[in-house]
This record gives C-alpha cells, sequence and structure tokens, in this order.
C-alpha cells in the first residue's frame, strides 16, 4: 500500500477534526452558561447558593462518572452512534430543565439526564482525533479543544441575551434545539480510526511503514497500547487522575461563581456576561497555542506552564475589584483553562497507547469532573457562611499550587508502552 493510495488529496482525519470542534464547542459552551442561568434561578426559587451551585456539581459528577463507559462503547462500536445518541439524551435534559419547578427536579433533568448526555462530548472527539494523527497531534488536539473557547465565547452572552428577552425557561429550551439541530448531524460524521476508511493516520507513512519482503506492510497504530484494566495498575494514570482533578476544582468554582462575585460587587450582569465569553478567548488562543506547543516542549511542561498560569490569576482574582482587572483575569486565566486541556489525551496516548484511549481518557475526565464537582459545591458553601469569595478563591489558589508539584512528578515516569 503506497503512501498516494492511502493518503487521498484530502486527508478525512481534517474533517473529524471540524466536526469534533463544532461538537466540542457546543458541548463547553452550555456547560458553561450555567453559571448566567445561576441567578435567575436563584431570584424565581429563593434557592441558597450551595444548594444551586450542587445542581452544577452533580451535573458534573455524572458527567464523568459516564465518561469512562461512553469511552468504552467509542472504543468498541464508534463514536459516530455513541456521540449522536448522547446528543439527544442532552438535548432533552434540557428541554426538561425548562419545565422545573422544584429544586429536585433541577438536579434530575440539568444534574443527571443533562449530564449523562454530555458525557461522550470531550471523550469521543478528543481522543477520537488523537486517533486519526500521529504527526501533528498536538495541534489537531488544541484544533479541536479551542472549539470549546470559540463554544464559551458564544453561548454564555447569547444565553443572557435570551433570558434578557424571553426568560430563563424559553432560552433552555432553545438551548436543547440548538445542540439537535448543530451537533447530532457533526457526530454522525465521526469515525473511529482512519483503517475503517481504508486509510492510514496523518504523518503514519513516516512512522509506522516497515519493509516486509520488498512489499510495503501497514502496521495499526491505533490499536498500539493497553487495555483500561491493565492501565489502572501504573501510577501516571492516577496521578493525571488527580492533576485534572485539582485543576478542575479551580476552574468549575470560577465558571460557575465568577459571574456573581462581578455582579455582587456592583458590575452589570450583561457586563459580568462578557466575563465568561473573554475567558473564552483566552481558553481559544491557549488550546491552539498550547496544543501546538506540546509538539515542542512535551505535554507534560505545556501542562506545567498553564498550572503556573492559574495558580498566579487566582491569586490575582482575590485582589480584583476594578472591571480592566476582571477582563485581564478572564483573557489570561482562559489562556491557562484552555492550554491544559489537549495535553490530556497526548499524556495518555503517551503513556499507554492508543488502544483504549477514549476509556482513559474517560478515567482522566471523571477525575476532572469529580473535582469540579467539588469545586463548584465548595465556592458556593463558603459565599453561604461567610457572605464572600475571597476564602473560596484562596483555596482554588492553594489547589493549584498543589496540582503544580504533581505535575512535576510525571516528569519522572517512563511510558508504559515502549515504541
Amino acid at each position: 500500500m503506497s503512501s498516494t493510495a492511502t493518503r487521498q488529496k484530502f486527508f478525512y482525519g481534517w474533517i473529524i477534526v471540524a466536526a469534533s470542534t463544532v461538537i466540542l464547542s457546543m458541548h463547553t459552551g452550555m456547560i458553561y452558561s450555567y453559571g448566567v442561568f445561576f441567578k435567575h434561578l436563584i431570584a424565581d426559587f429563593g434557592w441558597s447558593r450551595a444548594a444551586t451551585s450542587g445542581v452544577h456539581s452533580l451535573f458534573m459528577v455524572s458527567h464523568g462518572a459516564f465518561a469512562i463507559p461512553m469511552g468504552w462503547l467509542a472504543d468498541r462500536f464508534g463514536p459516530a452512534r455513541v456521540t449522536a445518541a448522547c446528543v439527544f439524551i442532552a438535548g432533552v435534559g434540557l428541554a426538561l430543565t425548562s419545565q422545573v419547578n422544584a429544586l429536585w427536579q433541577l438536579y434530575l433533568t440539568y444534574g443527571i439526564i443533562f449530564g449523562i448526555g454530555e458525557s461522550a462530548g470531550f471523550t469521543a472527539t478528543t481522543s477520537t482525533t488523537a486517533r486519526w494523527f500521529i504527526k501533528r497531534r498536538g495541534l489537531a488536539l488544541g484544533i479541536v479543544a479551542s472549539g470549546a473557547g470559540i463554544g464559551t465565547l458564544i453561548i454564555a452572552p447569547v444565553s443572557e441575551r435570551l433570558i434578557a428577552a424571553f426568560g430563563w425557561s424559553i432560552a433552555y429550551l432553545v438551548l436543547a434545539a440548538m445542540i439537535w439541530i448543530v451537533m447530532i448531524p457533526s457526530a454522525l460524521l465521526l469515525r473511529r480510526d482512519p483503517a475503517g476508511k481504508g486509510l492510514l493516520p496523518y504523518g503514519a507513512d513516516e512512522a509506522i511503514i516497515s519493509v516486509d519482503n520488498g512489499m510495503q506492510k501497514v502496521t495499526d497504530a491505533t490499536e498500539t497500547g493497553i487495555a483500561l484494566r491493565a492501565a489502572a495498575r501504573y501510577k501516571p494514570l492516577w496521578v493525571l487522575f488527580i492533576v485534572y482533578f485539582l485543576f478542575n476544582f479551580c476552574l468549575q468554582m470560577v465558571m460557575v461563581h465568577l459571574f456573581n462575585f462581578a455582579t455582587d460587587i456592583g458590575i452589570a450582569s450583561l457586563i459580568a456576561a462578557t466575563f465568561i465569553s473573554i475567558i473564552g478567548i483566552g481558553s481559544f488562543i491557549g488550546r491552539l497555542l498550547m496544543g501546538a506547543a506540546s509538539d515542542r516542549i512535551g505535554a507534560n511542561n505545556a501542562l506545567l506552564t498553564c498550572c503556573i498560569i492559574m495558580m498566579s490569576t487566582l491569586i490575582f482574582l482575590i485582589f480584583s475589584r476594578e472591571l480592566w482587572m476582571f477582563y485581564l483575569f478572564a483573557i489570561v486565566f482562559g489562556f491557562a483553562y484552555g492550554g491544559e486541556v489537549p495535553q490530556m489525551p497526548v499524556m495518555v496516548g503517551q503513556f499507554f497507547g492508543m488502544r483504549a484511549v477514549a476509556a482513559l481518557v474517560g478515567v482522566t475526565v471523571f477525575g476532572a469532573t469529580m473535582g469540579g464537582a467539588l469545586g463548584a459545591w465548595v465556592g458556593g458553601k463558603v459565599f453561604d457562611v461567610t457572605q464572600s469569595y475571597q476564602l473560596a478563591f484562596a483555596i482554588a489558589a492553594a489547589t493549584s499550587f498543589v496540582a503544580i508539584l504533581l505535575t512535576l512528578t510525571l516528569k519522572k515516569f517512563r511510558p508504559v508502552i515502549q515504541r
């Protein structure tokens, strides 16, 4: 099989990148719009901030817990059907959320049903992209991950304007329709690996073609690696699990409560909603630049850089009071948050190979979502007790310092799969 035969003029892997970018933009934008709905729900129902934060925390738990089986299903049956089915469930969850009139209903419709529906989004898109690329894998994943920045940039302010014009209930119905219309067709474009279309991964003709009896023979790099159960015996998986737990603890505390923090000190809600958009811009830049940088400096160094930047921005947020300070925080914090995302599938692939990459990314996502669940709840609980977010953000800064120390320890581990 020659490289001309296996590499078409236009490589289908870039369709995978485009579809995954669209899916992840909607996926992440929907998640981070919750902070915009937060005070409107409280205003209508009178719930505490801890209880309302708990809805997002339950969402993070269910989203992360189901990421593991959804990753396994995507590895086994392919990402298209699994992702499309989850997207349909996510739309149902938001449509039902639009009709809630009690807290337990919100926990069920948003916390559980929407959480299950969102569980395949990150896992399926990033693991599928990783399978299609050997060369420029970091760049491809950076492009896909940048979709989350685009979604955060667009959907949060759109949600705020929908709420202002029609109320939060109609806004959730519109978002449900957007999920079905945009994400399901995109999901159906996904293909598990290049072999299914008679292709090689991008860069494979340079990396994995060997000569056997005078004929070129292709080695299937997408299946090189170890299974989920075997990977669970090795420390790097659990260090990654904890690092992303800590990182997302900080991230979700900010994403759920930044809007509240800003409006509490007198910033108008429409302006405060733009902070989430600015984080989206920073995230977009961070995902592209740090995704490409991981090809040059290594994913571990890229992740370490992002952890250091995050800690610095959280310390800065504690003292932020002026509008310019919030905008500066948002762009730099967004860069750090965005830059760490593409490193997850890259590092999983480096340590464990591609055989069970979706399931292993799912494990790491579960760690991240568990941390995010705790961070969102802690932010609300600390405010209910102290009537301030100062202590909450100080806790987040200390947590990010621990993430830095653990990221440094990843350097001493060697890949389980030797190439």
